[in-house]
């Protein structure tokens, strides 16, 4: 029976050759997980350098100012419409919570009694702040600053203030001045309830404008 028999060369390059084989068969694992490391760290960068989405909005509104207000007897609004209701210098306001959703509407700065009294509402966390209270023929600087941390932001003279904790002198940024206004006593309730309390009371509701009737033109035929 015929049986192989390597040379000695060929024996001598055994070694080599099973070291080749070895290296050969490590060497895609090596590679598996260099590349693999190599995406992580990649990946772990280009999260570390994501931009973050910012948690603060920067606009400026000076609100409402000195609005016009209308009898008691003369509002349209629902019985259980929401408003917010102040008694200053012996007079009596309510202000229709709906109408001040608006952005432009947010802040109302106005005078009930001869004092400065200034409303204002946030409808994102449903937030009702009023302040003011000192005698005065003119509105407080009151302008809406933006938003921040899911809340509204309130500024006067260029600092901002969080609307819902403003008097306890907390500025966005706490070394500039704290909120120069003291908070006002108000009552959020329903304009029914408001007004059987105090029917002397006016009330602050925007009217939106109606538009106006199309001008007929002189050509058109007669009516039949």
């Amino acid at each position: 029976m015929f049986s192989f028999r390597p040379s000695p060369g060929f024996r001598k390059l055994l070694a080599p050759l099973a070291g080749l084989a070895v290296l050969a068969a490590l060497a895609g694992p090596a590679i598996y997980w260099a590349e693999r490391s190599s995406l992580a760290e990649w990946s772990r960068k280009a999260e570390r350098f994501t931009p973050k989405k910012a948690d603060r909005e920067v606009f400026h509104s000076p609100g409402v100012v000195t609005p016009a207000s209308i009898p008691a007897d003369r509002a349209t609004i629902d019985a259980d419409d929401p408003v917010v209701g102040v008694e200053s210098g012996g007079r009596f306001r309510a202000y229709h919570l709906p109408s001040m959703t608006a952005k432009a509407r947010h802040v109302v700065n106005d005078v009930v009694g001869g004092r400065a009294v200034t409303v204002t509402f946030c409808d994102l966390d449903d937030c009702v702040r009023a302040f003011g209270g000192d005698e005065s023929s003119l509105p407080l600087p009151i302008a809406l600053a933006g938003l921040a941390d899911g809340g509204m932001l309130l500024s006067v003279d260029g600092v901002a203030y969080f609307q819902r904790t403003a008097e306890v002198a907390d500025p966005v940024v706490k070394a500039l001045p704290p909120f120069p206004y003291a908070s006002f006593p108000a009552t959020r309730t329903t304009w029914g309830r408001w007004k059987s309390l105090h029917p002397e009371t006016d009330l602050y509701v925007h009217q939106a404008p109606t538009p106006s009737a199309p001008e007929a033109s002189p050509h058109a035929a007669p009516a039949r």
